[in-house]
Order: structure tokens, then C-alpha cells, then sequence
């Protein structure tokens, strides 16, 4: 009897274990892994920190990395570099184009509990406007000229001396707290214990800073959707190599960025998951076009024609490169698809040349024209060893059409202030990196834009074209972003039927982080610091949740 009972029991408890281990398998079949609040993520950064203050950061990548997680504008440029609200709920703009009217949202305080009202703006604005603001010149020259005042707490007005449709690009700048810095000067500003410990409305708050690393934690008063990471960490090193080493020892979980240098040696780390974005700017060579080999469009169209730009960006940039396709970036909501394009194709160069009165006579491998060869020097900077084998391999491949080319490498300050500015050059391989989000090109390409002309000129090829003129003259001075947008269409096709440059292409950022962090989202960005857009859904911990629940629950709010 007693025997029985055993095997009783033992069968019992058999089928409570298989009971058991059925409804594992059947949570974990009918569960999901969804993102958790908490971890630590831990990034390397090449730099240090200088002055974490949205009005003083255009010098310091690290700076404005620190200031988009602790700051918000009014408005914030999208992927696209379409203008959105921020801390602004709305805006209106005049039919004259004079006076933007800001409605303010009602819902911020900065971390320390006040409230975000007019004031923040009008200080931040008029500190902006000071005689001894020591920030960029042409921010504050844009602003010195606009009159703005306080509607009510609530709401704000800016006018305008004459219709700029790119004002609302200035507006994304970050703004500051009136109660703490009102009685700080623009000149004492950078200086203040405030830029090295601020207070924001951004998602995050700066617990700690030193010159090794930075600690951050999520802002509690936030108005955006709460960060799902516990606390974020940088530690500074000198140099991108070294992020790679300390992501080696296991120091960082993340790498800043990877250089095209770095990137094959990147691609062999362990555990770590590369992610790649376009990133505003272009690198271009620069025509002097008042040079007699340059004059001639048609020489220009030949040399674009002659340059293996797809094998640059595969050979030299390890691909992280997109070829170049014109003046406006290809993300943008003022390009133009349809526009001429180049394709790499030597014979079509040869032709131009052919056309345009350049032949090669003695059979010494180099085009004559009257008195004069078609040779130039190809000047680019010193300091960047990727692009020295840029120039070298144009001067290879335009060879190939006939053009002799030296190419001469400066020191940075050389090339800006000796070469570019009083336009002393017959070809530059350089790159524009501070293209912000409004398309406008007018102080690179109009013909008022030479450097004996505008201080703030860019326009050292010295092109000039009325009728390119006269399309940006109308760009800024419409906010109708669809007449903007066949404006600029139009600027578009003229500037690739003249070619006063050869637009090589545009540049590739890289991040590197560890596998274990999910949610990381790139699209096309204006600078590095746009790889936190999406910060608020980054997240490590998970934990596990019935499956019909997370089919109810809705998707994470995008970080405005």
C-alpha cells in the first residue's frame, strides 16, 4: 500500500514538472522582450570639453555633443532640415515676411523647476545682440538686426528689417535661463560656473563634468518622453585611434565616431555594431574660374567627367562617402533629383576638351590652348592625410584626359587666409563642413559674395551668373517653401550646366557602439551631436511582457 502511495506521489509531482515546464515554454513563446528602464551606457569621445553653452559650442564638437542632450531651441532642423517646433509650440509669419510671431509651449520648466517662459528668449536673444558678445560673428550679426519683444509670457515677436526666409534656421540655437544669467554680461558668460554646469530643458541634466569624462542622467522634468537609459557616461580621449583601444579594453560601449581611416579596423572589434548616416557638408575642388584654363565651362564639365569619384569614395573613404550630385545636399527639401549628372567617363571629357580648342599637339601627354597648357596646381591642406591622397589620385585620373596637374599642400591657415581669400589659386580640393539646415547657398555662390566684395563671402571661384544670382535673391526672400524649393531647383540645374566646382561628394558619419544597446536610429544629420535625435529611445535593460500586451501598448514617442 505504502509502494503505491510512492508511485503516487512520484507521479504527482511528474506531472506538476511538466505542468511547470509547459507554462515556461509557453510564457516565453507567448512573451516579448521590450525596452526597460535603467542601464549605464558608457561612450568614448575624441576631444574635451570646453564651454557647455549653446551660444559658444560652433568650435567644440564635444561641446555641442553635451549641448543637444541638456538644451532645446525653439525650433529644431529635422533630417530633411525641415524647421520644426521645439520649444515653441507654433509660429506665425507675416504676409510681408517681416514679423514671426513664436507661441510658446506651456508645458516646460528648465531642470531646476522654473518655469520656460518670454524671458528665457528675450535674455538668450539680447545676450546674442550685446556690443561684447564673443560668440560667432555672423550669428550675431543675423540677430543684431532683428527687434524682439515679449507678446506676454507665453508668447514672443521678432521682426525682421527687411524678409529673410532662412531666420528660421537661427532659431534653433539653444536657449537660457533668464533667472540664473540675467545678471551675467555676454562677455562674462563663457567664463560663468553655469557653462560648466548648466541648467537645461533638454532630456538630460550634467551631474558631473571633469576633463577625463561626463555623467548624465535623465532630466525629470523633462517634457519630451523620459530617456529609457539609467545614466549616460563620456570619457574624453585624445584621438579617434584611441577609442578604438578603449573600446579594445573594454572601457566604452560606444565610439563616437570611426573614421574612414579606422573603419576596417573597427569592422574587425568584437561585439560592436557600426551604423552609418549621411552627414552635412561636401568635399569639393574649387575653380578659378578667371584662370584661362578655367573659363571655359566646358574645361570645367571635362575635368568633373575625368574624376573617378566612385573610386575614390570605395578605395580611399573605405566607402564612406556618397558621390556628390550638386550644391545642395541630396537629404534636403530643396534638391533636385533631376538635375545633370556626371558619371565618371573619360571619353566624354576628352571630347569636351576636344571642343573647347584643347588639343595635345606634340604628343607630350599635356593639352595646349594658344599660349597656354592646360596645367594647374591642385591645392589642399596639410592636416588631413585622406585628403593629400585625394588630390593625388585626381591629378592621376585627370591625367588620363590630358591635364597636368601639381598637387601642393598648405597648412590650414595658409590655405584660408593666402590661397582662398584673395583668391590666389588655380584649383582647391577642400570641404565645407558648416552647412547648416536652410539650403541657402547665396554667400557661397552669388556673385556679391567674393571675398574683395563680403567679408562674410564664400564665393572664391569667383563665379558669376545673373541669372543664378537673381534665383537666390528670390529663394531668400519667399517663405513659401514650395516656390523656395523650384527656386533653388532652378539654381540647381544652372549651377551643374556651369560648374564654377566639382562636387566630389558627401561625407559618411559612423558610430560604433556595443550590441547590447537597441534603439540607436541614424538618418542624415547637420552635425555629430544629431546621432542623440532619438536619444529617449536608446535602451539596454529589458524585460519581458505578455505578447497581446505589447501589441496594445503603442510605440515609443519619437523624441519630438
Amino acid at each position: 500500500m505504502v509502494h503505491i502511495r510512492w508511485q503516487a506521489l512520484i507521479a504527482l509531482l511528474g506531472i506538476i514538472f511538466l505542468g511547470a515546464l509547459l507554462a515556461y515554454f509557453a510564457f516565453g513563446l507567448s512573451t516579448v522582450a521590450q525596452a526597460d528602464y535603467g542601464g549605464t551606457y558608457i561612450e568614448g569621445i575624441a576631444g574635451s570639453p570646453n564651454i557647455v553653452n549653446p551660444l559658444f559650442n560652433q568650435f567644440n564638437p564635444v561641446d555641442r555633443d553635451l549641448s543637444a542632450l541638456i538644451f532645446n531651441g525653439l525650433t529644431r532642423a529635422d533630417e530633411r532640415g525641415v524647421i520644426k517646433p521645439d520649444l515653441a509650440r507654433s509660429w506665425e509669419i507675416s504676409p510681408d515676411g517681416l514679423i514671426y510671431t513664436f507661441t510658446l509651449r506651456s508645458d516646460v520648466t528648465w531642470s531646476d523647476g522654473v518655469p520656460f517662459s518670454s524671458a528665457d528668449v528675450i535674455y538668450t536673444i539680447q545676450t546674442i545682440q550685446s556690443s561684447d558678445y564673443p560668440g560667432l560673428t555672423d550669428i550675431a550679426s543675423l540677430w543684431r538686426t532683428v527687434a524682439i519683444t515679449a507678446v506676454n509670457p507665453g508668447t514672443v515677436r521678432m521682426q525682421l528689417s527687411q524678409p529673410f526666409a532662412p531666420f528660421l534656421d537661427y532659431t534653433t540655437i539653444g536657449l537660457l535661463p533668464a533667472h540664473l544669467l540675467q545678471d551675467v554680461s555676454a562677455a562674462d558668460l563663457p567664463t560663468t560656473r553655469f557653462s560648466r554646469q548648466p541648467v537645461g530643458t533638454g532630456p538630460f541634466i550634467l551631474d558631473e563634468l571633469t576633463t577625463d569624462g561626463a555623467t548624465l542622467t535623465p532630466n525629470p522634468r523633462y517634457f519630451g518622453p523620459r530617456p529609457y537609459l539609467g545614466t549616460l557616461q563620456f570619457h574624453f580621449y585624445p584621438d579617434h585611434e584611441s577609442l578604438l583601444a578603449a573600446f579594445e579594453r573594454g572601457e566604452i560601449e560606444g565610439i563616437s565616431q570611426v573614421t574612414p581611416e579606422l573603419l576596417e579596423r573597427a569592422r574587425g572589434l568584437q561585439n560592436v555594431e557600426l551604423t552609418s548616416a549621411q552627414l552635412a557638408g561636401m568635399t569639393l575642388v574649387l575653380f578659378n574660374t578667371s584662370k584661362p584654363q578655367f573659363e571655359d565651362k566646358q574645361v570645367r564639365q571635362a575635368l568633373l567627367y575625368g574624376m573617378d569619384r566612385q573610386n575614390i569614395i570605395d578605395t580611399i573613404l573605405q566607402g564612406q562617402g556618397i558621390q556628390g550630385a550638386g550644391s545642395i545636399l541630396p537629404n534636403s527639401w530643396a534638391f533636385d533629383d533631376a538635375i545633370k549628372k556626371y558619371p565618371y567617363d573619360p571619353a566624354r571629357a576628352i571630347e569636351l576638351l576636344e571642343a573647347a580648342g584643347w588639343h595635345d599637339l606634340n604628343n607630350d601627354g599635356v593639352r595646349e590652348k594658344g599660349e597656354h597648357q592646360l596645367a594647374f596646381t591642385l591645392l589642399t591642406n596639410t592636416d588631413a592625410p585622406i585628403r593629400t591622397r585625394i588630390a593625388e589620385q585626381l591629378a592621376a585620373d585627370w591625367a588620363k584626359i590630358g591635364a597636368q596637374v601639381n598637387v601642393e599642400l598648405v597648412p590650414v591657415p595658409v590655405l584660408v587666409q593666402d590661397v582662398l581669400r584673395p583668391r590666389e589659386f588655380d584649383a582647391v580640393l577642400t570641404a565645407i563642413t558648416d552647412l547648416p539646415a536652410d539650403p541657402d547657398p547665396y554667400n557661397i555662390w552669388h556673385s556679391s559674395q567674393t571675398p574683395d566684395k563680403s567679408d562674410a563671402g564664400r564665393n572664391y571661384t569667383g563665379w558669376e551668373n545673373p541669372d543664378a544670382d537673381d534665383l537666390l535673391q528670390q529663394a531668400r526672400g519667399t517663405t513659401d517653401l514650395a516656390q523656395r524649393a523650384e527656386l533653388y531647383r532652378q539654381f540647381q540645374r544652372i549651377f551643374m550646366e556651369d560648374v564654377p566646382a566639382a562636387i566630389l561628394y558627401y561625407p559618411v558619419y559612423t558610430y560604433g557602439i556595443d550590441k547590447r544597446l537597441h534603439g540607436v536610429q541614424l538618418a542624415p544629420m547637420l552635425d555629430m551631436s544629431d546621432r542623440f535625435r532619438n536619444i529617449s529611445q536608446w535602451y539596454i535593460n529589458t524585460r519581458r511582457v505578455i505578447l497581446s500586451e505589447a501589441q496594445a501598448r503603442p510605440a515609443p514617442t519619437p523624441l519630438r
